[in-house]
């Protein structure tokens, strides 16, 4: 018998959640992604997602309940399903959840490297976070205030010259950046 994740009551559509269609299921098998972790220079960083597979076929994300550790705080920081780099090295992340283990391993190399900073991706994480290039913003077909931006980010070369080069003295002087 298939349980439809929606009910019908008096017109109202309620979702049930489907948590309690997976409790009584059994935890098969967990997932981590990615499933190896390489961390280069010292503002690199990943988050994981821990995905857990149960005997009825459905999936849950499972990443807040799930425990984690590192097996050399040494070379790499572990916060809340995310790793940052300490020390080149090679060392393991275990994941646990249910009764089940899963390891993945972790690269840190050129730690004492530091990346330049990108327009695309320091910059265009920012604009996506303050929601500057969604529909209702500056990503609306027409911009917002004499500045458009591309929608959601899809075109950060054509963000980078409209930032920078139009409308010249407005945002930015290129005499005096």
């Amino acid at each position: 018998m298939r349980i439809s994740p929606f009910v019908t009551v008096s017109g109202l559509l309620l979702a049930c959640t489907l948590s309690a269609v997976a409790e009584d299921a059994e935890l098969v098998s967990i997932n981590v992604y990615p499933n190896d972790i390489k961390l280069t220079t010292q503002r690199d960083y990943q988050s994981m997602i821990v995905q857990a597979v149960f005997s009825n076929g459905l999936t849950r994300d499972v990443t807040s309940e799930s425990k984690f550790a590192i097996s050399d705080p040494k070379l790499a920081e572990l916060g809340q399903a995310r790793l940052t780099p300490k020390a080149d090295g090679q060392t393991e992340l275990t994941v646990s959840f249910g009764g089940k283990t899963i390891k993945a391993p972790v690269l840190v190399e050129q730690v004492a490297k530091d990346r330049p900073i990108s327009f695309r991706l320091d910059v265009m994480p920012v604009f996506m976070k303050a929601n500057c290039n969604t529909g209702s913003c500056h990503g609306a077909a027409r911009g917002k205030d004499g500045f458009r931006l591309s929608l959601f980010g899809f075109d950060p070369a054509g963000d980078y010259y409209r930032l920078t080069r139009e409308i010249p003295g407005r945002r930015i002087n290129l005499a005096i950046p």
